[in-house]
């Protein structure tokens, strides 16, 4: 699949995801407008019910014959409290009747709270906490003995409620607007929308498991893709890597087939030193490919030995210099730690210092310099080497101790490698549980630190 096309993937999977949410979101809306719409249309109606059935009451009391007319008796005080307006006095069971009958004629299932103005205390007297529940309870003797007028339906009723009576004064609000009225406060007004948009929850959460679904998808792209172009790089780097040796191989033999060669010696010791040296590089190339195979697999075994660490990177760094046919580097070592001992695999930490002074070398313009210093604080040592390379940009620290990866420099193939050697050094420190950092060195180069606790 094709750069190009990927991206046009992503970008219209992208759109149709992000319309999808939008959606989502504006029906959700909708629905919960709706709900809240709905819940106080049925609010309203039910309490001026209740406003209706108690002057209606009243009027039947003895010495009550007037009709008591009283048009918008609720008024909203707050998205969960009302009060309504009766003109009259209010009996708290009578009231606590008719609230439970509309409310249950009105299908609003949900937990209430009421109470009465009272005009001696200035405050909200008579509170009661309705929960609603599921058993039947028959109730009598609702009201005081003025109540006998009252129909048998009034008298005596069935309700799916319990109450729990709270103390004489209630916390609800009062409301200067009215004299004689009463308030209605719902605390779990939430879980009346909760139960309303149920459904909605469900499709939110398959819509979900959609979105996480797209973004482990894209991953598992990106991730196919840079495989992809990993393997490409690893191919090219492999046929740069064995071109030349091969060639060189190729040509000393085919001098050497040459019966007249014998009759010139040097010449032939010559070709014989190319046709060793390009085997062994060979050799060292694939050795390096199949050691990172093992490291990958966790079949290396790390042989720990004590060394003393001053000691052991002087050593490291002496070999070096002799391993690069007689190129006299420039490599200055300096400590400020006292003789230190540590145990590690004395094999695989010499080839992580002889990688990063491999790399300083190879990536350099100019004369080469290494500066490699042995610093400690309270808690770790730490191994710095400072080049004076062409650098390692910023954005791609990290991306350095990637197998296979290489700092791109175009269609220019001036350096050899496969990018295996950072991501050794990696493993092999991740090994022994230490760090490794790379940092710009001022004004050119790069740093790349090693960190030892103590």
């Amino acid at each position: 699949m094709g750069r190009n096309t990927i991206r046009y993937v992503i970008i219209l999977a992208t759109f149709s995801v992000l319309g999808i949410i939008l959606i989502q979101f504006f029906f959700l809306k909708n629905t919960v407008d709706l709900n809240e719409k709905k819940f106080h249309e049925s609010t309203t109606q039910a309490l001026n019910a209740v406003a209706y059935r108690l002057a209606l009451y009243n009027q039947n009391l003895p010495g009550k014959n007037s009709k008591s007319d009283l048009p918008n008796a609720v008024d909203q005080i707050s998205n969960n409290y009302y009060v309504v307006n009766v003109n009259e006095d209010i009996h708290p069971d009578l009231l606590e009747h008719f609230l439970i009958k509309e409310f249950k004629n009105h299908n609003l299932q949900i937990d209430f709270e009421f109470a009465i103005y009272d005009c001696e205390s200035d405050g909200m007297m008579h509170g009661k906490y309705v929960t609603e529940i599921n058993d039947t309870i028959r109730s009598t003797s609702l009201v005081s003995k003025q109540s006998d007028e009252c129909t048998t339906e009034e008298a005596l009723f069935e309700h799916h409620y319990k109450t729990s009576t709270k103390a004489k004064h209630c916390g609800l609000p009062v409301c200067e607007k009215y004299t004689y009225y009463f308030g209605v406060s719902f605390p779990n007004r939430s879980k009346y929308y909760s139960s309303q948009v149920h459904a909605w929850y469900v499709v939110n959460g398959f819509l979900l498991i959609v979105i996480l679904f797209f973004g482990y998808t894209l991953y598992v792209i990106f991730k196919q893709r840079r495989l992809s172009e990993i393997q490409k790089n690893f191919i090219n780097n492999l046929t740069h890597e064995f071109k030349t040796p091969i060639a060189s191989i190729d040509l000393s033999s085919k001098v050497i087939q040459d019966p007249a060669i014998i009759k010139h010696p040097k010449r032939l010791q010559k070709y014989v030193t190319i046709i060793g040296e390009q085997t062994q590089r060979l050799s060292l190339q694939v050795d390096k490919v199949l050691q990172m195979a093992s490291i990958e697999k966790q079949q290396l075994q790390l042989d720990y030995q004590d060394i003393e660490l001053n000691h052991f990177i002087q050593k490291s760094v002496e070999d070096f210099k002799t391993s690069q046919n007689g190129h006299a580097y420039d490599i200055d070592f300096e400590s400020t730690v006292k003789a230190w001992n540590l145990k590690a695999d004395t094999l695989h930490f010499s080839n992580v210092i002889f990688n990063i002074l491999d790399n300083a070398f190879k990536y350099c313009d100019e004369n080469p310099h290494v500066q490699i210093k042995l610093s400690e604080t309270k808690k770790e040592l730490q191994i710095s080497f400072a080049d004076n390379g062409i650098g390692i940009p910023k954005e791609f620290h990290k991306k350095v101790f990637s197998r296979f990866f290489r700092v791109p420099t175009g269609d220019i193939h001036n350096v050899k490698g496969f990018g295996l050697g950072l991501d050794y050094v990696r493993k092999i420190i991740e090994r022994h549980h230490w760090k490794i950092e790379v940092a710009d060195n001022s004004p050119k180069g790069s740093i790349f630190t090693i960190t030892i606790p103590k």
